[in-house]
């Protein structure tokens, strides 16, 4: 609902409750006019009875003119406050006896000497009848009168209640969807001015504000993605430029060092242990020589061809580079791969980079005596649609609850050593390879960080499984 919608209702609100009040008024005000309006004439009616009652002839008194006349007076003073009450409300009966009355006084004045007598005690009755059907209708006209005032009383309660009501109401909604919504939005400006998360969650409602505040939280979302872009961008061109000077004052010793392994392994053939020795040394600086080439890969603007190859060879090399650490912390590191092997686009040096900083995590993450898993697989429903993943598995203490690929992110490391940048670089070169890397954690415990890269149909592989 709009704020304008709102305001709406609430103005509506008001006019209802103000058109109730006002018809309620109209309404009682209405019946108090016809009650008070009828009580004076019939008050005056009743006392013209008593008039009739006292003019007229008592006993065998006969009826003078002079009576007649004063009597015909009152009989005429009655019907014109009868038809002042009748105004007001209903006198149909009264009006029936008043003629009733009339026409037996014209009967018993009209009448001869010697049948008057017969004619007065109908006189007398009727004007009985019409005496007490005046009271009867004054004390129910009182009693009306009386309710009357009790309603007004009601009335001037009921309209308090409805005017505090009204305040109520109109100050409850103008709180709830006005004042509230625009502290809370007040509350989220100050936490985005503060580049901090509001602690509540956006506004839903009314539409307008919910619409300012999801367009704050996008700017702030933006504005923060672009300043850790910016950090990232930094942090990667002080890497590349740290990894360009490791690179060329470590690839002139390593070079020395392989060169003299080889010419100690050909001088001393006779000698099975040092040629051994030798051959083990030239292989670590081999692999040395490959990570090397891999850290190169984040100074570079333009990544290494990738190749289709065979995987397996290069998560068999890492398996062999980390079999001392995996050694020295009593686990048990297996590679899982299809025996015919499986080949993706990759380059072997940044895959291999990638594997060893996922292999190193896992290993520094599991309890002693624990296993870790590398598998290699196919996913993907359709030949065009499949990817070859390479998982990484654990059971160490898993990885945030929250957002598990928060691991990939430069300004984020649990480790009590080193700066957490591997993960980060590994995921990077692997995407501008056209692969990608991603993290869960797993039901039954532990992680699984897993590579994926893409695959050109079911061709043949290069290398063989090399296992």
């Amino acid at each position: 609902m709009t704020l304008r919608h709102r305001l709406l209702l609430v103005y509506l609100i008001v006019v209802l409750l103000s058109a109730a009040t006002v018809g309620v008024a109209v309404f009682e005000l209405e019946a108090a006019r016809r009650i008070y309006g009828a009580l004076q004439p019939l008050g005056d009616i009743a006392l013209g009875a008593q008039k009739l009652q006292s003019v007229l002839p008592r006993g065998g008194e006969p009826l003078t003119d002079a009576v007649g006349g004063d009597f015909e007076n009152l009989l005429a003073n009655q019907n014109i406050k009868l038809s002042e009450v009748a105004d007001y409300r209903n006198v149909d009966d009264l009006r029936q006896a008043l003629i009733t009355l009339s026409l037996r006084f014209q009967r018993w004045r009209s009448a001869a000497a010697e049948d008057a007598a017969e004619q007065a005690p109908g006189v007398r009755g009727a004007l009985l009848m019409y005496s007490q059907l005046v009271d009867e209708n004054l004390l129910r006209l009182q009693g009306e009168a009386s309710l009357q005032e009790l309603r007004k009383q009601i009335l001037l309660s009921v309209v308090v209640v409805l005017t505090v009501l009204h305040v109520a109401v109109i100050a409850g909604l103008i709180k709830r969807w006005l004042l509230r919504p625009m502290e809370r939005l007040g509350r989220q400006v100050e936490a985005l001015a503060r580049d901090e998360s509001p602690r509540e969650p956006l506004l839903s409602s009314p539409r307008e504000m919910a619409a300012l505040a999801e367009a704050l939280d996008r700017a702030h979302r933006s504005l923060r993605a672009m300043r850790q872009q910016l950090i990232d961008s930094e942090r990667l061109t002080t890497i590349g430029q740290f990894a360009t000077q490791l690179a060329h004052n470590l690839r002139n010793p390593l070079a020395s060092i392989r060169a003299t392994a080889q010419l100690t392994a050909r001088h001393q053939k006779d000698v099975p242990e040092t040629r051994q020795r030798m051959e083990e040394l030239i292989a670590s600086v081999d692999r040395m020589n490959h990570w090397i080439a891999g850290l190169m890969e984040v100074a570079k603007e333009r990544p290494t061809p990738a190749q289709h190859m065979n995987v397996v060879p290069t998560l068999e090399r890492v398996r062999d580079a980390l079999a001392a650490e995996v050694a020295a912390k009593e686990l048990k590191l297996t590679v899982a791969a299809p025996e015919e092997g499986l080949a993706c686009i990759h380059d072997p040096a940044t895959l291999e980079q990638a594997l060893v900083a996922m292999v190193t995590n896992a290993i520094e993450a599991s309890p002693l005596g624990e296993a870790i898993e590398v598998r290699a697989e196919r996913v993907g429903s359709s030949p065009d649609g499949q990817k070859c993943r390479i998982t990484v598995r654990d059971h160490g203490c898993g990885l945030p609850v929250d957002a598990p690929e928060r691991i990939f992110e430069f300004s984020y490391s649990t480790k009590q050593r080193g700066m957490g940048l591997g993960l980060g670089l590994a995921r990077q070169a692997l995407q501008r390879q056209g692969g990608s890397a991603h993290a869960e954690n797993n039901p039954e415990g532990g992680a699984s960080v897993y590579v994926e890269l893409p695959m050109i149909g079911n061709g043949d592989t290069k290398g063989g499984s090399g296992r």
